[in-house]
């Protein structure tokens, strides 16, 4: 039972904010000048606000009622609202932060998934685009009518899960012009930092690192092979590596790569898999394991896939390999795509500014979207009012309504106030007001 009130009070909303993400805004340092007319940390709330409540912009958060200015001031605790700047590094350190809250909570036992480790997936995306708006940091891409856009983006980190939607966002590497550097930044030049931050902080961590074809080159994997308790599948396509597939064609012609078959009520799963190849000939010296995967579906459509990977392949373990490979896409279906299209207007220019305003806003969406996955993975009074409403955008929306017109102390009596607003049922009311005493406490 103990452990039960513990998860329970650990993963309500009031209980993330207040111990986790406003305890991080007020570590962060104001560097502006002392007559500054707002406090760093009112811009800091009031930025995550704008997505915890998923605001379709900036001037809408601006025109507000009196309901919603006293429930600013109680459930986020802000005094004035700004639209001051912070520094981006300092706001990653939020993800590390809802990560340890994540472990205490226990939920990523039951995302250890081959062997205990973890699943990250690993893909890049873009959060501004624009063809006026632009700062030093911005990349540039040249288009055929002779214009050129600017835009950020950023390499995000997750854990995943195949059997599971929520997703916990482990890390984000901005990929931003670089200081002195004449050519715009990569995914590679990205990839090598956000490793190298990830290495800081999870080391000791089991993990398994899934990523696109992008990534299987031998700077990365070197990377990624230097942590012993890592290990990767990247995907790898025949044009890219050629020297590898003759490699894995000519096991296949000697009878040297296993095959193995197994079907289910979908259709019929092929591998086959080789160990100990060289990655290409320029570097031998980087072995890896391939893995080749063909699903055949009930209407007969036939996939294809291929990986190398730092793990062993065997007959028992290329089903689980194969299934951690295809999670992968996870980061873009559970992550990008939620954020682009459940409410949190991820596409949306929220502001640019000149230095990190860009990446700042980017870094709070992101902290908003963690807390949410954490509540819809493990507050069950949370999940109770979202199966009830049936879709998250409404849950929001839902949120937001009784935000405008109805003073709470705290998101749990918000929660309470939808809950009653759709006459949920009594007994769960009674959960609800059960779990803001938790909260509370």
């Amino acid at each position: 039972m103990e452990k039960v009130v513990n998860k329970e009070s650990l993963s309500c909303f009031d209980s993330l904010y207040h111990g986790v993400i406003s305890r991080l805004f007020n570590r962060m340092e104001d560097s502006r000048a002392e007559n500054a007319s707002y406090i760093m940390v009112d811009a800091l709330r009031s930025g995550f606000a704008i997505y915890s409540l998923k605001c379709a912009s900036l001037f809408s958060f601006r025109k507000r009622s009196q309901a919603e200015d006293s429930n600013l001031a109680t459930v986020y605790g802000i005094g004035r609202i700004p639209t001051d700047n912070a520094k981006p590094d300092k706001l990653r350190q939020g993800f590390h932060d809802l990560f340890k809250r994540v472990r205490k909570i226990g939920v990523l036992d039951s995302y250890r998934y081959w062997n205990r480790h973890l699943i990250v997936s690993v893909d890049g995306v873009e959060h501004f685009c624009s063809k006026t708006i632009n700062c030093k940091h911005c990349l540039q891409r040249s288009h055929r009518d002779c214009s050129t856009s600017f835009y950020h983006a950023m390499l995000s980190a997750a854990i995943v899960h195949p059997d599971k939607k929520e997703v916990f966002v482990l890390d984000n590497e901005p990929i931003v012009q670089q200081d002195g550097a004449a050519k715009n930044d990569c995914e590679r030049n990205a990839a090598q930092r956000l490793f190298g931050h990830l290495q800081s902080l999870y080391s000791k961590q089991h993990m398994v690192f899934v990523c696109d074809a992008l990534y299987s080159c031998a700077p990365g994997l070197r990377k990624l092979g230097a942590v012993v308790r890592w290990e990767y599948i990247i995907a790898v396509k025949p044009d890219g590596h050629k020297s590898l597939f003759s490699q894995f064609e000519d096991r296949v012609e000697r009878g040297q790569a296993e095959w193995h078959t197994i079907e289910d009520e979908q259709g019929e799963h092929r591998f086959s898999y080789a160990n100990d190849l060289a990655l290409n000939d320029s570097n031998a010296d980087v072995r890896v394991n391939m893995l080749y995967y063909e699903w055949i579906g009930n209407d007969g459509k036939v996939q294809v896939f291929s990986w190398v990977t730092s793990i062993k392949l065997t007959k028992a373990n290329v089903y689980k390999v194969m299934r951690m490979g295809r999670s992968r896409w996870k980061i873009e279906n559970e992550t990008f795509n939620t954020l682009k299209n459940q409410s949190y207007n991820f596409e949306h220019n929220f502001g640019h500014g000149q230095e990190n305003l860009c990446t700042v806003f980017a870094y709070l969406m992101m902290l908003a979207f963690y807390v949410d996955q954490i509540q819809q993975s493990s507050c069950r009074y949370f999940r109770i009012v979202l199966r009830e409403l049936k879709a998250r955008a409404k849950l929001w929306e839902s949120i937001r309504a009784v935000f405008k017109i109805l003073p709470r102390e705290n998101m749990a009596e918000v929660l309470i106030s939808v809950a009653e607003m759709y006459q949920i049922k009594t007994g769960v009311i009674f959960k609800l007001r059960i779990a803001e005493k938790l909260c509370k406490s």
